[in-house]
């Protein structure tokens, strides 16, 4: 056997962990499965295994016998001169190439990866209707992006009539595992910016499949779309929550600590991410802080929007966790440094892990509270038991040293602000299009009977 294809092959008793090994080792996404008469049995992809994992639903020291895909796409060797074609067509990473049962080649999505040369450049966002990729599109339409967006439109569209004219600006509604709709959302792109996921711990935990889907399954999807399509870099959303529970101040290389479903979701993508190894393709992984500020699309599921409503609305707090810690940016200023990345040579920024942030910005939960005190009264019940496990403070050192980023925002501004506007505006809090947990609820309840296939 050429040595090329001994690097994509283990057996039917090969345990699962060293499955994982051989998967990190070849970059190409995935393993196939060899019967001991040397025939093709199945193909393992590395997310067929984190997906498992997040489920919960297999064990490392098992063999890969319990997991492989026995239907799985092949091409016959008669067709090897249309195995790119057939890949491009398809929704799979890695293709096998079969010959009287036998694996003689593969196609892997790599070989479709030249570089793109196209100037002019369109970003798509995935999820460019939401709290982030709202703010996100209009900073890049001033400063003369071409932007196309894909969004599920959960939450709805809030751009004013002038932004929604602008001849820039391309919006696609659909769910980014369409392969057809993300097909036309991301022609004639350049980058990808994936803000796309159900976002927060309280609407991942609604439905563990529904959030596996959506939150894992669909960024891996994306990420081997996007190379189909020769995009040059691919910003992923990702989070300080990887780091949990904490007592040590937290950078890119410290242990990760994942407390709930929405941040082990996180940490898998990563990894399935950086396990694409192609030469042109350009991953930038953001960990950004607990997110505050105003968006076209509002947001009040979040700690310091939150605390602002109430103390407009004269709202009772119940007080969680007052001494936890947690590093906190603007809408503004991840909008800004997103930019800067589309921006900043791949080489200073390819496969990195960043954690998104100021040093200065890590606060207790009760800074919160206080701060809204000295410019408005506010009433609040600490409340002794903590249903929220996460307690970490960040350092944000690297990305100070390799982008010199200059943020503009701070969280004891930007609440005088928001305390400001939001007091001159007639919002209704009850509108569940603020929160992202009661909106998935409804979403998920009216669609319960669409839920069996995910």
């Amino acid at each position: 056997m050429i040595e090329k294809l001994k690097k994509m092959i283990v057996y039917e008793d090969t345990k699962i962990k060293d499955v994982l090994l051989k998967i990190d080792q070849n970059g190409k996404n995935g393993v196939f499965v060899i019967s001991k008469k040397n025939n093709l049995v199945g193909v393992i992809t590395d997310s067929d295994i984190r997906r498992r994992l997040l489920k919960n639903e297999i064990n490392l020291n098992k063999k890969a016998k319990y997991i492989y895909q026995k239907n799985y796409l092949k091409i016959p060797y008669t067709k090897k001169n249309h195995k790119k074609k057939i890949l491009l067509e398809s929704n799979k990473i890695l293709i096998p190439i079969v010959k009287n049962n036998k694996l003689v080649d593969f196609v892997h999505t790599s070989e479709l990866l030249q570089k793109n040369n196209n100037k002019d450049k369109r970003i798509l966002i995935i999820g460019g209707l939401g709290y982030i990729g709202s703010v996100l599109t209009i900073d890049l339409l001033k400063k003369n992006y071409k932007v196309n967006i894909l969004d599920k439109n959960f939450y709805g569209c809030h751009f004013t009539k002038k932004t929604l004219k602008d001849k820039r600006l391309k919006i696609f509604y659909g769910d980014c595992s369409n392969k057809k709709k993300l097909k036309q959302s991301i022609k004639n792109c350049t980058d990808v910016i994936h803000l796309g996921e159900i976002v927060g711990d309280p609407a991942v935990n609604i439905n563990e499949n529904f959030s596996i889907k959506n939150n894992y399954e669909n960024t891996v999807f994306v990420v081997s779309e996007c190379i189909k399509n020769k995009i040059n870099k691919f910003i992923f959303a990702s989070s300080c929550s990887v780091y949990g529970d904490s007592k040590l101040k937290c950078s890119e290389t410290s242990k990760l600590n994942p407390v709930s479903l929405y941040a082990k979701c996180k940490i898998e993508c990563e990894k399935s991410i950086l396990s694409f190894k192609t030469d042109e393709f350009c991953p930038v992984i953001l960990r950004l802080s607990t997110v505050y500020g105003d968006s076209p699309r509002k947001r009040f599921d979040l700690v310091v929007n939150r605390f602002v409503l109430m103390a407009i609305k004269k709202i009772k707090i119940k007080l969680y966790g007052s001494e936890s810690w947690r590093p906190f940016i603007s809408t503004r200023d991840i909008s800004r440094l997103l930019i800067k990345i589309l921006k900043t040579d791949k080489n200073l920024v390819n496969r990195q892990i960043f954690n998104v942030g100021e040093d200065k910005e890590n606060y207790r939960i009760m800074d919160i509270i206080h701060t809204i005190k000295k410019v408005t009264k506010i009433n609040y019940e600490k409340v002794k038991i903590d249903q929220d496990k996460r307690n970490y403070k960040v350092s944000f050192l690297k990305l100070k040293r390799t982008l010199n980023f200059k943020f503009k925002n701070n969280l004891k501004k930007t609440i005088v602000e928001l305390l400001k506007k939001y007091k001159k505006m007639n919002i209704n809090e009850k509108n569940i299009n603020y929160y992202n947990d009661k909106k998935i609820h409804k979403v998920l309840k009216k669609n319960i009977k669409n839920l069996s296939f995910i």
